[in-house]
């Protein structure tokens, strides 16, 4: 799958709510989505970069959340 078609899917998931990239990972492979753990990170690096992704610290869970 291309980045491009990574980054709506993601958007897509996240309008459900704040997610750990271990959730939305997991999201995507329950879709049957093709992508490499790499590409992925990549991808939601990226989508936090251009602002389009906000990155927040979960201190009870100790992960970070992401969220549009």
């Amino acid at each position: 799958m291309d980045n491009t078609k990574l980054e709506e899917k993601i958007l897509e998931i996240l309008k459900n709510g704040a997610k750990t990239s271990e959730e939305i990972r997991n999201e995507l492979i329950q879709e049957n989505i093709d992508f490499t753990q790499l590409q992925f990170r990549e991808v939601l690096a990226k989508m936090v970069r251009e602002g389009k992704v906000k990155k927040i610290p979960s201190y009870e869970r100790k992960k970070f959340l992401f969220s549009i």
